[in-house]
């Protein structure tokens, strides 16, 4: 195991190492940069790159020999346990990173991220009707009632997407370039719930057990009095993003076409994120006795956010905020360290 976790490692090792020990046949800073063998290192007119962000293959490296993140971060309590990310790092994570080259020294960029995730869960609870219809016959009635099952089943989407544009411009001498330029995003969250209850409240029995999907438990609820409440449709916090975003960054071409890059930006963006709505099954037992109904509820408020902020601060238009908690960060950056292949 230890064998295979250091594969990456040495790879980054003897890549920087090849590019020490190799050398560039170019007179003049106009001349083509090649190497050894007499092949151009650097992206040329026409060209085509493509790159992903290699912090957390190197992160699961050196957190797997429980070792400190490379970015910084404690070494984990537990053995392969890592800690969090950097939110910068851990957002490009997330999208697809496409580059066209117009000139030799300047290009169009493009990143995708569209991020899906669906399912369902059921969960089989005892039928209350049935157990209420055995009620009035026997004990071996009321017995065999109680080993009937009906279907509580939880539906879910969730999707993330960003959509971001830009033009790229660099200089520098040989191997080592310097990047800088400017895009536009735009993005958007989005998520729903459907809950279909195998035991519908009612007016005339008890239902007694029902799904807490969220605790993947099974309530013993007895709606008798009172007033019980159940969500059956929920379409969660999400909303929109806009900004724009200027960035800068280094490039070092190891090999030929071959590089790793760093880049780091500051955007303003403008957020809008609408409130959460559901749909809830009521049970109440009134002065008029027990009743059954349906009601909408808005569960927050809608927020609209605007402002300047660097690419890990969560505000920024390229950090995506999680619909369902938690983040689920989609940065504009390149990344802290990238590795960017051209052709």
């Amino acid at each position: 195991m230890k064998k295979s976790v250091l594969i990456v490692p040495a790879l980054f090792m003897s890549m920087f190492t090849y590019a020490q020990g190799s050398h560039s046949v170019a007179c003049t800073s106009d001349d083509p940069v090649l190497n050894k063998k007499g092949h151009a290192i650097l992206p040329k007119a026409g060209d085509i790159a493509l790159g992903f962000n290699a912090i957390p293959a190197l992160d699961l490296v050196f957190n797997s020999l429980r070792y400190v993140s490379i970015m910084g971060n404690s070494a984990p309590a537990a053995a392969n346990q890592a800690g969090a990310a950097n939110a910068y790092v851990q957002g490009s994570n997330n999208q697809i990173v496409g580059k066209y080259f117009l000139s030799d020294k300047t290009a169009i960029r493009a990143k995708i991220g569209y991020n899906t995730l669906s399912g369902s869960m059921v969960n089989r609870v005892q039928d209350a009707e049935v157990m209420y219809n055995a009620t009035l016959g026997t004990a071996e009635d009321i017995a065999a009632a109680s080993l009937i099952r009906v279907e509580d089943k939880l539906k879910y989407s969730k999707t993330n997407i960003m959509l971001t544009a830009g033009y790229e411009m660099r200089r520098g001498y040989r191997r080592l370039q310097g990047v800088y330029g400017a895009e536009i995003g735009i993005g958007g969250t989005s998520a729903r719930q459907n809950v279909t209850y195998g035991n519908a409240f009612s007016d005339v029995y008890n239902v007694e057990y029902t799904s807490n999907f969220n605790a993947f438990t099974t309530l013993n609820q007895n709606p008798t009095s009172g007033r019980t409440t159940r969500n059956l449709y929920t379409k969660e916090r999400g909303g929109i993003r806009f900004g724009v975003r200027g960035f800068v960054g280094i490039e070092y071409f190891v090999f030929s076409k071959i590089s790793v890059a760093a880049e780091y930006g500051w955007g303003y963006s403008v957020t809008t994120r609408r409130g959460a709505k559901s749909t809830r099954e009521v049970f109440v037992n009134g002065q008029n006795g027990p009743s059954v109904f349906q009601e909408e509820v808005n569960a927050d408020n809608a927020e609209k956010t605007k402002g300047f902020s660097v690419d890990n601060n969560a505000g920024n238009i390229f950090s995506m905020n999680n619909t369902l908690g938690g983040n689920t960060n989609l940065s504009g950056g390149a990344g802290a360290i990238m590795l960017i292949f051209h052709f």
